[in-house]
């Protein structure tokens, strides 16, 4: 028998396909239906216990640690974002509710309010400058590291998940509120118009142009 939900499922891009740049210069794609979970809580009091549940530990801050598919993002100081798989977080989260009960704390879904884009190749630095005040620099922002920023209009949390030297690298993932995933698809294309990626017109049908 089909699942209904599973059949009307969608993701915030689903109207979106992958887009290149010329010469493998950058490429644009989705991540769709990742799981996400806020995590709140005094570090000191809930890191043995979030490891031993969700594999990965508590990363320092500004970063991002992994344990196979599963990966934890430093979002504040008490605060963390836990991804995962298609349809893993649900147990995740209810293992961690039982593992941390009895010491203060909060776990939020967030899978269905957020997109994540994937944005790489040799180019993705120098489009994300155009986008953002956060240092780009290969050696500022390194494999691993995690920050929020204003992207255009945007707000949205970067990770960079995949270092320079790897082949099509580096990768930058880019978490967004749905409401504004396609916007910032649209934003990221025009920021590599010059290296030959296509441009997205928006949805909304409203008329833009990314200021330099």
């Amino acid at each position: 028998m089909t699942d209904t939900h599973t059949a009307l499922r969608r993701s915030p891009l689903a109207h979106r396909s992958t887009i290149k740049a010329m010469e493998h210069a950058a490429r644009l794609s989705e991540v769709p239906f990742l799981g996400k979970l806020i995590l709140r809580g005094d570090p000191a009091k809930i890191a043995k216990t979030v490891t031993g549940v969700a594999g990965a530990s508590l990363p320092t801050a500004c970063r991002a640690t992994r344990k196979g598919d599963t990966a934890i993002l430093w979002t504040g100081p008490d605060e963390f974002w836990i991804v995962t798989p298609d349809n893993a977080h649900a147990a995740l989260a209810d293992k961690l509710g039982k593992a941390l009960s009895g010491i203060h704390h909060q776990v939020t879904d967030v899978s269905s309010y957020y997109a994540a884009i994937d944005l790489a190749g040799p180019k993705a630095r120098g489009m994300l400058m155009k986008l953002t005040t956060l240092d780009m620099d290969r050696s500022a922002f390194t494999e691993g590291e995690v920050a929020g920023s204003n992207f255009g209009a945007a707000q949205a949390t970067l990770w960079q998940t995949a270092s320079d030297e790897e082949k099509g690298g580096p990768v930058f993932r880019l978490f967004v509120r749905r409401s504004m995933a396609d916007y910032l698809w649209c934003l990221l294309a025009e920021a590599g118009f010059e290296w030959g990626m296509p441009r997205q017109a928006p949805l909304s049908g409203e008329t833009w142009r990314l200021e330099r």
